[in-house]
């Protein structure tokens, strides 16, 4: 595909364990999470200035996020009062549902047609000038973002534990070389973030 270096940057943030996996077995049931995906993302409720420093970065930066309906679905109704988003979301799904709007300003977006690049297509029209696309995950969309060569820039939380089996993240990619462009390591309590740039003169 050719790089519309026009397109607002779009960055992706996962929380892993050592040996590459997002959650662990039971999570790939309903709700969708369990024990070892709690592990790996307690790092986001540290009160550490480390874990106030992503937020923030997350929050100053981004215009609209897309996320895979599993994502959407695991929090279950606690996303029909409030998010951490307070902008536009749009959900990837086969399942059609309407729009949903909430006080806090959080409108989830439900995209049936195009899959994760329509998604971000259609999150980056909705940003403002200067704002980001968030691609919240799930691990499938993520894969298939990157496989549509759509990730401008990989944030790793890699938290010290194994999980052993579960849903990995970097599962299903073409075969084929990618350089990522280091841009800095954060040792912090419990994790390690690790930060790349995908750059957009490799796709083609």
């Amino acid at each position: 595909m050719t790089s519309d270096t026009s397109a607002p940057i779009v960055r992706c943030d996962m929380s892993i364990s050592i040996d590459g996996f997002t959650t662990g077995l039971e999570a790939q049931k309903p709700p969708y999470r369990d024990d070892r995906f709690h592990r790996v993302t307690r790092w986001v409720f540290a009160d550490d200035d480390t874990s106030r420093l992503m937020t923030a970065e997350r929050v100053e930066h981004t215009g609209a996020y897309v996320m895979g309906r599993r994502m959407y679905d695991s929090a279950g109704d606690y996303w029909n009062v409030e998010s951490p988003y307070k902008t536009d979301v749009f959900v990837v799904t086969h399942r059609p549902r309407e729009t949903v709007k909430l006080d806090d300003g959080t409108v989830f977006h439900f995209v049936t047609e195009g899959g994760v690049p329509a998604a971000i297509r259609a999150a980056g029209a909705a940003c403002p000038d200067g704002k980001r696309v968030h691609l919240s995950g799930g691990a499938k969309a993520v894969q298939q973002a990157l496989a549509a060569d759509l990730v401008d820039e990989l944030h790793l939380h890699v938290t010290p534990v194994l999980i052993g089996q579960g849903t990995r993240l970097f599962d299903g990619l073409p075969d084929r070389l990618v350089e990522l462009e280091p841009l800095r390591v954060i040792d912090a309590a419990g994790v390690t973030h690790l930060s790349f740039r995908l750059p957009r003169s490799q796709r083609g």
